[in-house]
């Protein structure tokens, strides 16, 4: 008796951790960053592909990512005139239930220089809806 009930007490806890660990992104408060998706008015501005957040690949150039200071990875295709893709890695500061839209804004249409930046950010009202309980209007 006594050893199944060491058995079972030594499970329990195995248990926890796989049910944590089958957890989906979505049952939990998230961020999205995402490539913009639309025409951009500035001809400076380039869309990316967004790689990697915190050394995670991302998938269909997006990630859901949880809340707080995150590393962000994105790539700049190669444009008319130069044959190399360049990569920034960058900080972000996610806050809950918001999806954020990332460009690259080009020093010049002439070099290859340029830097990644949060064109805009939107709430996520399904998530919002969710986990903040309308906290965000």
């Amino acid at each position: 008796m006594q050893r199944k009930l060491l058995i079972i007490a030594a499970a329990f806890p195995a248990a926890l951790f796989a049910a944590a660990a089958l957890a989906g992104p979505y049952d939990q408060v998230y961020s999205i960053i995402a490539t913009e998706y639309k025409a951009a008015a500035d001809p400076l501005e380039r869309k990316v592909i967004v790689n990697r957040v915190d050394g995670e690949n991302s998938r269909n150039n997006e990630a859901v990512v949880a809340p707080g200071l995150r590393k962000v990875t994105v790539d700049l295709p190669p444009r008319q005139g130069f044959s190399q893709a360049t990569q920034h890695t960058f900080d972000l500061d996610a806050k809950p239930c918001t999806r954020y839209f990332v460009v690259a804004k080009l020093e010049s249409q002439v070099t290859q220089g340029w830097k990644p930046v949060v064109k805009y950010d939107e709430e996520i009202k399904e998530c919002s809806a969710k986990f903040l309980k309308g906290a965000k209007s």
